[in-house]
């Protein structure tokens, strides 16, 4: 009978670990999915300020830059209340004291449109935003390694599809705007670069053999084509249809993460 009791007490504990264990690593996905859209949310800012700067008012710019500024600056009280390990209180510290001149220097858009004031904005931001990017990335790299996550990478990939579409379609915004920034293309490059091995990546997964994951995969890839080359014109600006397009891409993006996640989770 005692041997009865304690096996059952055993039993228990396991089974009470593996409840924890799971809402942690359920918690850990989200927040790393929430981190991810917020690396797109931050090259949404860029592109919204340089279409203020060049009068394109579609799906009013002001209303969604004011709405990336609170959903961003909401990650980072969520992640300061749920995580307490050293790596994320120092990212969200950093975060906080870089985030504060650049929201600043977009809250220019609202309210002044002096067109030598928001050039010389928008270079600061893009020259600093990279520092609150990269303190994202590594909050979504510590969350990755913490949980050595099954196919992790495969959805670090989707995640990096619907960051560097955002990406792209920033850079195209400022180079059409006419930023003197002499790294917008180098950027640019990189984000095809990482576009472009995200999808070898997924490409050589078995989910490229389901279907819809190869529907939602291959639009990503035909729109960066598209990409690639509305980049080169020099006198034809179509900054609506270079967002649309970015938007689908993150679209097909979070579909990808999401047929990934169901396996995951199983």
């Amino acid at each position: 009978m005692k041997i009865y009791k304690r096996v059952k007490v055993l039993i228990l504990i396991l089974l009470f670990s593996l409840v924890n264990l799971q809402a942690s690593n359920s918690k850990n996905i989200n927040a790393i999915l929430d981190i991810g859209a917020q690396m797109s949310n931050m090259r949404n800012m860029l592109e919204t300020y340089s279409l203020l700067a060049t009068n394109v008012s579609y799906k009013s710019p002001k209303d969604r830059l004011n709405k990336s500024i609170a959903e961003y600056e909401n990650l980072l009280d969520t992640m300061a209340k749920n995580f307490k390990e050293k790596e994320i209180v120092k990212s969200v510290k950093v975060s906080r004291k870089a985030w504060k001149p650049i929201k600043k220097a977009l809250l220019t858009a609202l309210t002044n449109n002096d067109k030598k004031k928001m050039m010389d904005e928008g270079l600061f931001i893009h020259a600093n935003i990279r520092s609150v990017i990269k303190e994202l990335s590594n909050m979504k790299k510590h969350l990755f390694k913490k949980d050595n996550i099954k196919d992790g990478n495969l959805l670090n990939a989707s995640i990096e599809i619907q960051a560097s579409s955002q990406r792209l379609s920033a850079h195209y915004a400022m180079k059409m705007w006419g930023l003197p920034d002499p790294t917008i293309m180098e950027h640019w490059n990189n984000g095809v670069k990482i576009y472009k091995e995200s999808i070898k990546t997924l490409k050589a997964s078995e989910f490229y053999k389901n279907p819809e994951f190869k529907k939602e995969l291959d639009n990503t890839e035909k729109h960066l084509k598209y990409f690639n080359i509305v980049i080169t014109f020099e006198d034809k600006y179509v900054p609506v249809l270079v967002h649309d397009k970015a938007q689908d891409v993150f679209k097909s993006g979070k579909k990808l993460s999401k047929i990934i996640l169901d396996k995951i989770k199983k």
